[in-house]
């Protein structure tokens, strides 16, 4: 019995230190990944808000493809430094975890394109809380404040494109809805990426420098 019970006791210990482990890791190396997608998410998001604004050709809106193609490249020209310490199991499980997401985007990406921008509303909500699922997840899973914070952050967040999309539609009733009104969504979809990753990517870097 004793000795079960110290098996028990090692395996809880063991899964104490992998998910330490782990999260010490992604503490000291995500806050460039969250940095790099979160300033491209945005600047994209600012680009598209910009062209909306001053009347561009529809065709300009697939410039949201270039979040994926510049995040991909800013990813590879600034590597992450390689970690001497070996690969856990809940690194894995956190791995899956991103990949899934990062598929459910596709689909996401593609029932708006064919489907037209009637659907914009709910592909920035989809978009926020996928991504906030995962971050929430990832915290969770490694007992992270600042991803789980994060993460609840963007869930909360993207009830607001709901919210204004209903505002707009009482507002239709009586006033006519023009192009400023419409794009306001984007500045929605903007700032809950600052808050979900610009910001959790400063805080990370910030505790990583002071921690050396």
């Amino acid at each position: 019995m004793d000795e079960k019970q110290l098996d028990a006791q090692q395996s809880l210990e063991l899964i104490t230190r992998m998910i330490r482990s782990t999260r010490q890791r992604l503490e000291r190396h995500s806050g460039r990944p969250f940095l790099i997608w979160g300033y491209t998410t945005v600047a994209v998001s600012l680009l598209n808000y910009a062209l909306n604004i001053a009347g561009a050709d529809p065709a300009w809106s697939l410039t949201w493809f270039l979040i994926p193609v510049i995040g991909c490249l800013l990813m590879r020209l600034f590597p992450e430094k390689k970690s001497s310490e070996p690969r856990t199991e809940i690194d894995r499980i956190i791995h899956s975890l991103w990949r899934v997401c990062s598929l459910t985007l596709i689909p996401i990406f593609l029932f708006s394109f064919l489907h037209g921008w009637s659907y914009r509303p709910s592909l920035f909500a989809l978009i926020t809380l996928t991504m906030s699922v995962g971050t929430a997840s990832t915290g969770l899973i490694v007992r992270s404040k600042v991803y789980t914070a994060a993460g609840f952050f963007g869930m909360a967040g993207s009830v607001l494109f709901a919210l204004y999309d209903f505002r707009l539609g009482q507002l239709a009733r009586t006033t006519e809805i023009d192009t400023t009104m419409m794009s306001n969504e984007i500045l929605i979809f903007a700032l809950l990426f600052v808050g979900m990753m610009v910001v959790p990517g400063h805080i990370i870097n910030y505790r990583t420098r002071h921690e050396k």
